[in-house]
């Protein structure tokens, strides 16, 4: 029969791609972490990981397989805090990941609100624009822009389309005078975030024409 810790030492290790990580992290020894892994690998009639000396990676049958042992922890757990906990009574640990302009500005007094009203819910805060991989970094709820990347996750849109404008200070367009063309911006002293290792210099703008691209590198 299948182990449950097993499968958890699985899933960690495909996560972080290390058995020594995933050792690290159940704070046991990595000959352990190794031996869990066989013996589930045994259980299951299957090679999960394709193992070389300078990589670890998910077999095609560990790929598939993957899933399953994320629903069989998630079912153990939601069970186990069914038992724990009183329905009427919120409790425990809360991480979430969240953009850092919406997460301070809006977000942030509503979680504060959240945990006045719960007060035995702990919760941490992680600020980043990066899209997050949560079985690499766990999270329980992560906000992030733009389009789903992975459809593993379960997402639900908060906005239909989030709209951003394009402003100057009265003192630079008084120096430089206003935009006329879009052409224009590569002439501008335009301020630019880098996504991903991206720096997104190529601006989107809609009109009744339809969607135009300003280049402002």
């Amino acid at each position: 029969m299948v182990r449950l810790e097993d499968v958890r030492i699985f899933v960690r290790a495909a996560a972080l791609g290390s058995f020594s990580q995933a050792a690290r992290e159940a704070d046991i020894l990595p000959a352990q972490a190794s031996a869990a892994i066989q013996r589930l690998e045994r259980d299951l009639d299957t090679r999960l990981f394709v193992r070389s000396t300078r990589s670890l990676r998910l077999s095609a049958q560990g790929e598939k397989y993957l899933p399953f042992a994320q629903e069989m922890l998630s079912v153990v757990r939601a069970g186990y805090d069914s038992l724990k906990n009183n329905d009427d009574i919120l409790e425990g640990k809360l991480k979430i990941s969240l953009p850092s302009d919406i997460g301070r500005n809006i977000l942030l007094p509503l979680i504060s609100d959240f945990c006045q009203k719960h007060t035995k819910v702990s919760v941490k805060l992680l600020f980043s624009d990066e899209v997050s991989n949560i079985y690499r970094d766990p999270v329980d709820i992560a906000v992030r822009y733009g389009l789903l990347q992975n459809s593993s996750y379960v997402a639900q849109p908060l906005v239909v389309n989030n709209r951003r404008c394009l402003v100057a200070s009265p003192d630079y367009i008084a120096r430089k005078g206003p935009l006329e063309t879009l052409t224009q911006l590569a002439e501008r002293e335009c301020l630019l975030y880098l996504l991903d290792g991206q720096t997104h210099d190529v601006w989107p703008f809609e009109d009744e024409n339809g969607e135009k691209k300003g280049d402002c590198s």
